[in-house]
C-alpha cells in the first residue's frame, strides 16, 4: 500500500518523464496535465490541434505522449495517436475516462501502449510505468528482429555463393566468429557490407569500351 507521502512522487524505476499532453478540449487538457505534474512528471508540451501533434512530438521529443480520448471526438483522437505512433518517437498513454469499450479497442489498434479509465495520480503513474516498459520491450524486439534479419541475409549469401544448405552456411559463420573472437552479428554485417561493395560496380556492371 502507498502512503500519503509517496502518492505524489514517481517510483524510483519510473523517474521524472517528459510528457506531451494532447486533448482537443482545452479544459480537459489542463486537467490531465495537472494530474501529471502532481505525480512529479514534467509536461513539456501541450497540444490541442490534432494536425500539429506529430510536429510537436518531433520538436520536443517527449518520453511519453498522454492523449485524452472522448467518444464525440473519436476520429480526431485516434488521428492524434496514429500520428505520434507513426513517428515512432515515444509510447502513447490514452486517458479514456467515460468512453465506450468499443472505442477503447479501436484506440488500442491505433497503437497505444497503456490506458487509464479514471484520471487520478495512481492510475496515471501506473499507466506511464507500463507504457515505458512495453516501449522498451518493443524496441528490444525490433532490435532482435533486425539482428536476425542480418544473420539470415548473410546465410543467404553463403548459400548462393557456395551452393550449400542453410545449416552449413550458419556453421561457416559461427566458425568464423569463434576463430576471430568477433560476435556473430559483426561477422554477418561485415559479410553484407563486403557483398554490397563487390556488387556496386559503376555503370551498372558494364565494362568500359
Amino acid at each position: 500500500m502507498s502512503t500519503g507521502s509517496q502518492r505524489n512522487s514517481p517510483p524510483a524505476h519510473l523517474g521524472q518523464l517528459r510528457l506531451l499532453v494532447a486533448n482537443e478540449d482545452a479544459i480537459r487538457l489542463e486537467v490531465i496535465a495537472g494530474v501529471a505534474e502532481q505525480i512529479g512528471q514534467s509536461v513539456v508540451a501541450r497540444e490541442i490541434d490534432v494536425t500539429s501533434v506529430a510536429d510537436r512530438a518531433r520538436e520536443v521529443l517527449p518520453d511519453v505522449a498522454v492523449v485524452g480520448l472522448h467518444n464525440h471526438h473519436t476520429a480526431h483522437a485516434l488521428a492524434m495517436i496514429e500520428e505520434i505512433v507513426g513517428e515512432g518517437i515515444c509510447p502513447v498513454v490514452a486517458v479514456v475516462e467515460g468512453t465506450e469499450p468499443e472505442f477503447v479497442s479501436r484506440a488500442a489498434l491505433s497503437g497505444i501502449f497503456a490506458y487509464v479509465n479514471s484520471l487520478d495520480g495512481d492510475s496515471l503513474r501506473g499507466a506511464l510505468d507500463v507504457a515505458m516498459r512495453r516501449f522498451g520491450q518493443a524496441e528490444q524486439l525490433e532490435g532482435a528482429l533486425a539482428r536476425r534479419a542480418v544473420i539470415e541475409r548473410a546465410k543467404g549469401i553463403l548459400m548462393e555463393r557456395y551452393g550449400i544448405d542453410e545449416r552449413a552456411a550458419f556453421e561457416r559463420l559461427r566458425d568464423q566468429s569463434q576463430r576471430t573472437g568477433e560476435k556473430l552479428q559483426t561477422i554477418c554485417q561485415g559479410l553484407l557490407n563486403t557483398h554490397a561493395l563487390l556488387h556496386d560496380v559503376p555503370g551498372d556492371g558494364k565494362a568500359a569500351t
